[in-house]
């Protein structure tokens, strides 16, 4: 990708450095979308991430949904947390009050996934959120991790 073009008259929208690091720091991502929906980006507000109150947060590439440190919108300080939070992780993450970030190969498959968070999001601050939640313990969510390869990965089926 020709990140130089980017930067060039007239100005991109001023969150294009996270774009641009993530793309640059993972070559298996092809597709970095960013949304500001709803739940993701308020539940986002108490800065701590989504524990495991749900299989389904496996899909996000671990046993929470891991959010950023804060940092203003549209700084390298923002892009440098992105980058380093999704280290070790994929596809998803949301950015401390600023919405949520997802990676994947394919576009269909980053909105699935930005779907899929919203919808967990949501599921949390309505149900669980800001209460105190049951999570999931270490060996459910391996099992889930195990079960998760084998339904997204259909050449992992046995």
């Amino acid at each position: 990708m020709d990140f130089a073009r980017i930067t060039r008259q007239p100005s991109p929208f001023i969150e294009w450095r996270f774009h641009r690091d993530i793309l640059r720091a993972r070559d298996d991502v092809n597709v970095v979308l960013h949304t500001h929906s709803t739940f993701s980006n308020y539940s986002r507000r108490a800065r701590a991430c989504i524990p495991c109150f749900h299989y389904m947060v496996a899909v996000a590439g671990g046993n929470d949904i891991r959010c950023s440190p804060y940092a203003c919108f549209g700084t390298q300080t923002l892009s440098d947390y992105a980058v380093k939070s999704l280290e070790g992780r994929m596809p998803a993450l949301p950015l401390a009050t600023s919405g949520l970030i997802v990676t994947a190969q394919t576009f269909e498959k980053a909105l699935w996934l930005a779907v899929e968070v919203e919808t967990l999001a949501k599921m949390y601050v309505h149900g669980a959120g800001y209460r105190r939640a049951a999570v999931l313990s270490e060996t459910e969510m391996a099992q889930v991790h195990e079960q998760m390869n084998a339904w997204l990965r259909p050449s992992a089926r046995s």
